[in-house]
């Protein structure tokens, strides 16, 4: 496991402001010469004779108050991560026949449910914590505090952390998803039917999400209608995984909105460098033709010049041929 420091690094790099502060000059006692020695070699030398124990750095500004929150939605990723692992073991162990005890297999149930609600509410603290950004960079930007390159910044981290929660709750919703098929298939509840038609044209992400939601809430319906109390433990089970399998859905559209947002600056930002290509392509003919007529004005000067230079000297000619006769 690793953990991602590149946008608090960022943002602590333009957030900070060292300035060195000038120490007085040091005068040498030796015949009376005075010795001055800079701040920055007091610096490099430090560790030397001139260590006075007064190293200073000045930090005048705090950094930005959305920069920890890319270090807390990283540390719940790590750790939805770890739990995420535990999960699909407990999945595995949880769905293969034997003949173990009845209260070792709610014993599993038990930690499985309190796992699922468990990274579910990660999710749902990553999902608030994104919005906060939103929030704090509005009320920065309310009270004059924050810049236009802060605030493209903070956009950005933004846009960085839903695509990583995305992800990974994609991955998780995807995993419940087969886990609850599975369930279903050792509970002998036939899966189903889905009758609805998906865009095909639509993004594939989006197709996902509909598809395992429309899933999970068909399943919703179909095991209501069983009551029998040999399986109804189980029908709970699969009912909760359900209703998770929901939610995740829910947090998957209103983050994949965030990168359709961002995808839509992106074209836009494509756009205006397809434009700007195109004009200077179109100003580069223009200076060709530009050169061309300054090219031929020279050639033209040049031949109306000697023509004034031939006339000049058939007119001396005539007149000297005036004078000897």
């Amino acid at each position: 496991m690793w953990r991602d420091r590149t946008n608090l690094y960022i943002s602590y790099r333009q957030s900070y402001a060292y300035h060195p502060v000038k120490k007085p000059e040091v005068s040498s006692p030796n015949y009376g010469y005075s010795s001055t020695i800079s701040s920055e070699r007091q610096g490099l030398m430090s560790t030397g004779a001139y260590d006075d124990g007064e190293t200073v750095i000045e930090m005048d500004l705090l950094p930005p108050r959305w920069a920890d929150i890319s270090d807390q939605v990283t540390e719940i990723l790590k750790n939805v991560a770890f739990k995420g692992q535990k999960l699909d073991r407990l999945h595995q162990q949880h769905v293969l026949p034997g003949f173990n005890d009845e209260d070792v297999k709610r014993q599993e149930e038990i930690e499985i449910e309190f796992l699922t609600q468990d990274i579910t509410k990660s999710f749902h603290e990553c999902q608030r914590a994104i919005q906060k950004i939103e929030v704090l960079v509005r009320e920065s930007k309310a009270q004059g505090g924050i810049s236009k390159g802060e605030e493209i910044m903070a956009r950005n981290i933004q846009i960085s952390l839903a695509g990583k929660v995305q992800e990974a709750s994609a991955s998780f919703r995807k995993k419940q998803s087969t886990y609850l098929k599975k369930l279903r298939g050792a509970s002998g509840i036939n899966a189903p039917i889905d009758g609805t038609s998906l865009n095909t044209f639509s993004d594939r992400s989006v197709q996902e999400t509909n598809a395992d939601k429309h899933y999970s809430q068909l399943t919703l319906q179909k095991t209501s209608d069983f009551s029998d109390a040999i399986i109804s433990q189980r029908e709970r089970e699969i009912n909760d995984i359900a209703q998770g399998i929901i939610e995740l859905a829910d947090i998957f559209q209103e983050l994949q909105t965030m990168i359709i947002d961002q995808g839509t600056m992106l074209d836009r930002i494509d756009y205006n460098v397809e434009s700007m290509s195109n004009n200077v392509k179109s100003a580069d003919k223009e200076l060709n033709v530009a050169i061309s007529y300054q090219k031929k004005g020279t050639r033209r000067r040049a031949i109306f010049l000697l023509i004034l230079l031939v006339l000049g000297m058939f007119i001396l000619l005539m007149l000297k041929r005036k004078n000897h006769t």
